[in-house]
C-alpha cells in the first residue's frame, strides 16, 4: 500500500504522538508498504519518503490551520491507498486520536467553570472544535482509531460519530525491551546505584508533567504513611523545584529521589517494586503497559486508558478517588513482597499479549478495512 503518516512533528525527541509516528513508519517500511510522512520537522529515515508541511508560527490556532490547509492541498494533488493522521487536519481516512478531546482536555486542564468558559471561546479552541466536529462528525474520516475505550466513550459522549467508525486497538511495546527478564539483568546493580536498601520498597513514578499525572498525590500519600522503608523514584523532565520545599516540610527528604529523564527506563522497572500513576488523565499511559511487561504491579486512576488493563488485586488496583488514604492504604498493602510479587507476574503476563507486532496487525486490518470501503464508496 502507499500509505500517508501525519504528524507535526517527526522525532524522537518529543512525546508519545511522535515517537508512535516513527514506530508505525518503520514498521509498516519493514512489511514493504511505501510510506510516506507529512510533517513540518524531520528525522533522515532512508526508508521513509518525507514531505516538509509549511506551518505560520503567528499563534497556535493559526500553525493548526495552515498546517491543515497545507495537507489539504497536497493530497489534493496526490493519491494514497490510506491518509492515517495523528494530528487533527480537515480530512484524513484514519484519525488517531492520543491525546483525548478537546472537551476532555479543557474539563482538566481548566476545572474552574469560569476560566474554562472563557478558554472555551478562544479562538484556539474554537479552531479545536471545528476541526474535531469536521472529524467526527461530517466525514472529515472513514475510521476513528483510538487507544482505549474510555476515549472512545469520551467520543460518543461529546459528540454523535457513526458507530461504525470507532475502532479501539491498543497500544503495543517492544516485548524484547519490556520483559520480567530486565530484573536478572539490572535490578542488582540499579538499586545499589540508587542506594536502595534490602528492605526498602521502590514505587516508581514516570511522567514528564507532574501536575498532570499528580506527583502531589503520590508524595501525600507517601507522607500519610510515615514510613521510612518506602523510597519514591521520580523519573521525567520535568521540574522538581516546587515539590521539593513541600517534601522537606513533610519530613520526605531522604524518601523521594529525583532522577530527570532517564532513556534507558527499562532499568528504573527492574530496580522498581510497585509503580504508580495517578494521573487526571491520560488516554492510555504506555508507560503502565511498560511496567506491567517488567513485572510491576501499577496502581493508577480511572481516568488513565491504560487502567482498562489492570483488575483489581490481579495486575495492581485502579484508584477510585483522589484522596491520598486510598492509595496510602494501596501501597501499605504493596509493601509486602508475598502479595506484590506474584501480582506482578501477573501484570507481566497480561503485557506480554500487547506486542508491537499485535499492534500493527491490528492496524493493517483497519487499513484493508477503511482502504475497502473507499473503493465501494459512491
Amino acid at each position: 500500500m502507499k500509505i500517508a503518516l501525519v504528524c507535526h512533528h517527526y522525532t524522537l525527541e518529543k512525546g508519545g504522538k511522535e515517537k508512535y509516528t516513527v514506530f508505525l513508519s518503520r514498521a509498516l517500511a519493514r512489511k514493504g508498504h511505501e510510506v510516506h510522512v507529512f510533517s513540518n520537522t524531520r528525522m533522515e529515515d532512508p526508508h521513509i519518503v518525507f514531505h516538509h508541511v509549511p506551518i505560520l508560527r503567528l499563534s497556535s490556532p493559526v500553525k493548526h490551520l495552515t498546517f491543515s490547509q497545507s495537507l489539504r492541498n497536497r493530497f489534493r494533488r496526490e493519491q494514497f491507498d490510506i491518509v492515517h493522521s495523528m494530528e487533527r487536519t480537515f480530512y484524513q481516512d484514519i484519525f488517531r486520536v492520543s491525546d483525548g478531546i478537546n472537551p476532555i482536555q479543557m474539563r482538566q486542564r481548566y476545572p474552574n467553570p469560569t476560566v474554562r468558559f472563557f478558554k472555551k471561546i478562544s479562538f484556539r479552541r474554537q479552531v479545536l472544535t471545528r476541526l474535531e466536529r469536521r472529524i467526527f462528525e461530517q466525514g472529515g474520516c472513514l475510521a476513528i482509531m483510538t487507544n482505549s475505550k474510555l476515549v472512545c466513550r469520551q467520543i460518543v459522549e461529546h459528540y454523535s460519530p457513526p458507530p461504525e467508525k470507532l475502532a479501539v486497538i491498543y497500544n503495543g511495546i517492544d516485548t524484547d525491551r519490556f520483559n520480567p527478564g530486565v530484573k536478572n539483568v539490572f535490578r542488582v546493580p540499579q538499586r545499589k546505584a540508587l542506594g536502595l536498601r534490602s528492605d526498602q520498597t521502590a514505587v516508581l513514578f514516570v511522567s514528564n508533567d507532574f501536575k498532570l499525572k499528580r506527583l502531589d498525590l503520590v508524595l501525600r500519600a507517601l507522607a500519610l504513611l510515615g514510613d521510612s522503608s518506602f523510597k519514591l523514584l521520580v523519573a521525567g523532565s520535568d521540574d522538581p523545584s516546587p515539590y521539593r520545599k513541600w517534601i522537606g516540610k513533610n519530613g520526605l527528604g531522604n524518601g523521594v529521589a529525583f532522577l530527570g529523564p532517564r532513556k534507558k527506563i527499562e532499568e528504573l522497572y527492574a530496580a522498581a517494586d510497585v509503580f504508580v500513576l495517578p494521573t487526571l488523565y491520560d488516554a492510555f499511559a504506555n508507560v503502565c503497559l511498560e511496567a506491567m511487561a517488567c513485572g510491576l504491579p501499577v496502581l493508577t486512576s480511572e481516568n488513565n486508558g491504560a487502567a482498562e488493563l489492570v483488575e483489581n488485586g490481579s495486575q495492581g488496583y485502579v484508584l477510585e478517588t483522589s484522596d491520598p488514604g486510598e492509595l496510602a492504604g494501596r501501597l501499605d498493602f504493596l509493601k509486602q513482597s508475598s502479595e506484590r510479587e506474584p501480582m506482578g507476574q501477573r501484570a507481566a503476563r497480561t503485557a506480554s499479549a500487547f506486542s508491537r507486532e499485535k499492534h500493527l496487525s491490528e492496524v493493517l486490518k483497519l487499513y484493508e478495512r477503511v482502504r475497502s470501503s473507499k473503493h465501494v464508496r459512491p
